[in-house]
């Protein structure tokens, strides 16, 4: 029996060597939750007025 060479094969397996390349690095991986540190739910920073900051005109712009 002999291979039928179409472009339907060629896609069928182009598209399945681009899926597997996508999915293999993600099966060698670290899971996700315990790569990342956890984040407190308290934040550390305070929004405060710049004081170098100029103020515009509006014919400026």
């Amino acid at each position: 029996m002999s291979i039928q060479h179409t472009r339907k094969a060629f896609f069928a397996k182009f598209f399945g060597m681009i899926a597997a390349v996508g999915v293999v690095p993600r099966l060698f991986s670290k899971p996700a939750s315990s790569a990342a540190p956890t984040v407190s739910t308290q934040a550390n920073f305070s929004i405060r007025p710049d004081t170098r900051s100029v103020s515009r005109s509006g014919d400026v712009l």
